[in-house]
């Protein structure tokens, strides 16, 4: 299969496995509420058993998996109702709060062009799990800016329940997924440098447009 062969050479065994398992959700080979049995999958992959449950973790961290004592590890449920009010939540607090964050500087840009680039460079090596957690520290840090403490833990929230979603809409192709946030992350750098408070506001919004759009067409 090609979603086997999507991993760099040289991975741990475990984010191999988790790649495999993460496309077949997307698919939908693994349907919501699904059980995710262990022990074929680590078969069908052709790695341990323990590299496969540590996949499985992962999995569980993104949200695409649920646990269930003494029964094992399901695929979460999809709702593509809630994920459009999801979304629609997240557009109205994220630009309340990116209203109101203080201006970086020159230094914090510099930082935050870091960070980005971390991010690009997950994606470009097919690292999933590690690309996620990268968007997640880059976001975060823009939102910290904020004075507005409640909106901000709101905005919080709202972004760790869009993860199930979020993770969906990293196709297979992580090396495009790479390009086409390095060109999201450059127009943000240029809104950032140029200090056009709108401009970051309405590419913010066109990007949570982009991802709900995305997960819907799968």
């Amino acid at each position: 299969m090609l979603a086997e062969k999507q991993y760099r050479k040289g991975s741990h065994t475990a984010e191999r496995a988790a790649i495999v398992i993460r496309d077949a959700i997307r698919r939908r080979e693994l349907r919501p509420g699904e059980h995710v049995r262990q022990e074929y999958w680590a078969e069908r992959i052709g790695v341990s058993n323990a590299s496969t449950r540590e996949a499985l973790k992962m999995l569980v961290g993104e949200q695409l998996l649920k646990y269930e004592a003494h029964r094992g590890y399901f695929v979460a449920d999809l709702d593509q109702h809630a994920m459009e009010q999801i979304y629609l939540i997240r557009q109205v607090l994220e630009a309340e709060v990116l209203r109101s964050i203080e201006w970086p500087a020159p230094d914090d840009i510099k930082e935050i062009s870091v960070m980005a680039d971390e991010v690009v460079a997950c994606l470009r090596r097919h690292d999933h799990h590690e690309g996620l957690e990268a968007v997640r520290a880059l976001s975060f840090t823009l939102f910290d800016r904020s004075p507005y403490e409640l909106l901000v833990r709101e905005t919080k929230r709202y972004w760790e329940l869009a993860a199930l979603y979020r993770a969906l809409s990293f196709g297979a192709n992580l090396a495009a997924e790479g390009e086409a946030m390095r060109r999201h992350y450059d127009e943000m750098l240029s809104c950032l440098e140029r200090g056009d408070r709108n401009g970051l506001i309405r590419l913010n919004s066109q990007q949570r447009l982009r991802v709900s759009q995305q997960v819907l067409r799968m």
